[in-house]
Parts: structure tokens; C-alpha cells; sequence
């Protein structure tokens, strides 16, 4: 088994097929096939199912895949680490965060680290609480910011910030004029929502049970972007932060009203995966995210 194997491997888990990997390797698909085959040989396991369609992984195959992606990634890197001056961080650090936090933060942390940290990049992704919970314990990535359902799950996390909740609601709406909504007026309205297990549903069914009522949740939606049109086309309200909607606020597309009664904050953390690599990386992004949390 060797790294360039690996990354062939790679190659026709992303097409889908050992002609097109061939192709993309500058080889044969016989010599593809075969390299494969040994692969699958040396684990003891078949890593793809081939049809006539091309080939799909096995449970076994989408395993290594993960695997191999750090593999390689860290292989590619011994080169311009060795040339560069390891007296400063460097390399790929993989953060994750929760849409409705992802931006600003994400840009801010770009401009710091070229500021700071130049040799250090990103590798960044949108994924709601659930999933980021099982990149982290995956070792998948190395950061993730996300609210409060999560860090139950992932005991290193560390609180950062906390973030108020508003009533989001297209413009022209009866109720955009309000200068504020308490939480049982909720129960009537129509709400759209991300699905349990997230940190913001949570919080909110707490707080409608603990006040006897029961929202109306009309459509569960995995996507920020997709509850923004969702709420802008009138199917419903949603929940959630003023960063979240920061476009639409400016554009005065989205208004958002605060919630009272009780007031509503959500809490996010940051959070490292056990599974350290680049270490002094993933130290130098992390205390960066604090600052610019504080």
C-alpha cells in the first residue's frame, strides 16, 4: 500500500469509475483495476461494488475514504513543510460550523489568518448540529462551532459566545411592524424549523413546554438558505440570529422582531476533535475564534 495508490483509490471513489480514474491518473483502466484489486487484497476487504454502470463504494470503502482523505492530505504537505519555517503554524485546518454562525465568523478568521497566520489554511464547511457532532467525534475535522444540543455530546467543548433569538419575518408582514413578540404569541404562527436534534429547536421546545404551549412547526428544514426563501415567499416564520440574516436586514427583505418573555439566547461552543493532528494549526485557529468570539 502506498500513498499514490491511495490517491488513485480516491480518484475512483470521486468518479465513480475506473475508466475515468484512469484517465484522470494518466494510466490504463487493466492497470487501475488491478492496483485496486491489490488494495482491496491488502485490507482484506472489497472496497467497491462494481456494476456496468461503474463502481460504488462498500460500507468498507466509504471508511477509507475518510481515512485516506487525511492521509493523503498530510503526505502532500511533508514537502512544503519541510520547506517552510517550522517555527511558525502551518497547514490545513478543517472547521465546521453551524449555518446560522458561519458568516461572519468565517471571513473574519480568513482575514486574521493571513494577518497572522499565513501558512496556516482553511478548509471550511456548512453542517447542521447533529452532523457536526459526528465529524468532530469522527476525527473528520478538526474544529466545529455549535450550539447547545451539541456539546452534550462532545465533552472537550468549550463555550464562546451566545447569540439572541428573533421572530424572522418577511417584509410588508402584519407583524413586522411589532417592536417586539412575546413567546406564547408564537403558538399560533406558523414556523419553520430545523429538525431534532438542533441546538436552536431544542431551545425552543423547552421553552414552549416549559410555558404550557405547543408550537406550530409547519415544515422542517435542514438549510438556512432555503428557510430564508421559505420565510421571504410567506410559508412560514422562523427563529433565529440577526447574523444569520444579515443580507436580507440590510436589503429589507427579512425583519427581524425580538423575542420576550422569556428572551431568548442561544449558546455555542467550540469544539476539537480527539483525533489531533497540526496540532499548533488547529491551536493558532482555535485561539483566533476565541478572540474574535470575545
Amino acid at each position: 500500500m502506498d500513498i499514490d495508490t491511495l490517491k488513485l483509490f480516491l480518484s475512483v471513489a470521486a468518479t465513480g469509475s475506473f475508466s475515468r480514474a484512469a484517465v484522470l491518473s494518466n494510466s490504463s483502466q487493466s492497470t487501475t483495476s488491478k492496483r485496486i484489486l491489490g488494495l482491496e487484497l491488502a485490507l482484506g476487504k472489497r472496497l467497491f461494488e462494481r456494476t456496468g454502470r461503474g463502481a460504488r463504494l462498500t460500507e468498507a470503502g466509504r471508511l477509507l475514504v475518510r481515512r485516506a482523505e487525511s492521509l493523503v492530505r498530510d503526505a502532500d504537505g511533508l514537502a512544503s513543510a519541510l520547506k517552510a519555517d517550522l517555527s511558525q503554524p502551518q497547514g490545513t485546518v478543517r472547521l465546521v460550523a453551524q449555518a446560522s454562525v458561519a458568516w461572519p465568523l468565517v471571513l473574519q478568521l480568513y482575514r486574521r489568518l493571513g494577518q497572522e497566520f499565513p501558512l496556516i489554511k482553511l478548509q471550511v464547511s456548512e453542517a447542521p448540529t447533529r452532523q457536526i457532532v459526528e465529524m468532530i467525534q469522527d476525527g473528520r475535522v478538526d474544529l466545529g462551532v455549535l450550539s447547545e444540543w451539541g456539546q452534550e455530546n462532545l465533552p472537550q467543548a468549550e463555550p464562546l459566545f451566545s447569540v439572541q433569538m428573533f421572530l424572522v419575518l418577511p417584509k410588508g408582514d402584519p407583524l413586522a411592524s411589532r417592536r417586539q413578540m412575546p413567546f406564547a404569541k408564537l403558538a399560533g404562527l406558523p414556523l419553520l424549523s430545523s429538525p431534532m436534534p438542533n441546538g436552536a429547536r431544542v431551545l425552543l421546545e423547552e421553552t414552549a413546554k416549559h410555558l404550557g404551549i405547543e408550537l406550530n412547526i409547519v415544515m422542517d428544514v435542514h438549510s438556512i438558505h432555503l428557510t430564508k426563501k421559505l420565510t421571504r415567499e410567506g410559508v412560514g416564520y422562523f427563529i433565529g440570529s440577526r447574523h444569520s440574516i444579515t443580507e436580507e436586514l440590510a436589503s429589507g427583505a427579512l425583519v427581524a422582531v425580538p423575542i420576550v418573555s422569556p428572551t431568548l439566547a442561544l449558546q455555542f461552543y467550540l469544539c476539537a476533535t480527539s483525533l489531533q493532528r497540526n496540532a499548533g494549526a488547529v491551536a493558532a485557529v482555535a485561539g483566533l475564534i476565541r478572540q474574535l468570539a470575545r
